[in-house]
């Protein structure tokens, strides 16, 4: 969720609430008073008993609380508390959005893998095309989808990611190996697990 819908949800909900409670006292007050005539007309009847609008409490409230402080102190404070749980949703909302701030994604959503992103890709299996290292463990890549490792020339490709993978590989491969830089550095392995490998682009069996 972008902070800007968590912004919109945290003030709709903050008025909710305040309203809420601003209607409860007054539904409070004018139980305590049996629905009195003097209270003036309802807004609605709902399952037989009136409802008021939610800022009745204060007219009653200048009108009244000389005759019934006690009623009118206790219906504040229920009407106060919206405030005290508004603010109390009001900030743990705040701090909900400027943690949503770290995910935002308007130059891009490139980020660096954390442990639940490694789990969920399945990159901890113990056979694959390696992919690199993470916490003392491989990271390979097991699955049906491509992989293609983007990197300029002698940065590490070959002997970091295609020969391990090669040492590792159960199955048959064809490798597209021009300057038979593969070759001579898997060849003796490749023999050493009776193992078949051609030289010309390097098929192995």
């Amino acid at each position: 969720m972008t902070p800007t819908k968590i912004l919109i949800g945290q003030v709709f909900i903050v008025a909710m609430i305040i309203a809420a409670a601003m209607w409860v006292a007054t539904g409070y007050v004018a139980g305590v008073f049996h629905y009195d005539a003097a209270l003036g007309a309802p807004w609605f009847i709902a399952l037989g008993r009136p409802i008021y609008y939610p800022w009745r409490l204060f007219e009653w409230w200048y009108a009244y609380e000389p005759y019934a402080p006690a009623v009118f102190l206790r219906g504040g404070a229920i009407a106060a508390s919206g405030g005290f749980i508004g603010a109390g949703v009001a900030i743990a909302g705040s701090v909900w959005r400027a943690r949503q701030k770290k995910n935002v994604t308007t130059y891009g959503s490139a980020r660096w893998a954390e442990v639940r992103d490694v789990v969920k890709a399945k990159l901890l299996k113990s056979q694959g095309v390696f992919l690199g290292a993470w916490n003392n463990r491989y990271l390979r890549h097991d699955g049906p989808e491509h992989v293609m490792a983007f990197a300029p020339t002698r940065s590490g490709k070959g002997v970091g990611l295609v020969i391990p993978t090669l040492l590792s590989w159960t199955g048959s491969a064809v490798i597209h190996d021009i300057k038979g830089e593969k070759f001579l550095a898997s060849d003796r392995e490749f023999r050493r697990a009776r193992k078949r490998l051609q030289s010309s682009s390097a098929s192995r069996e």
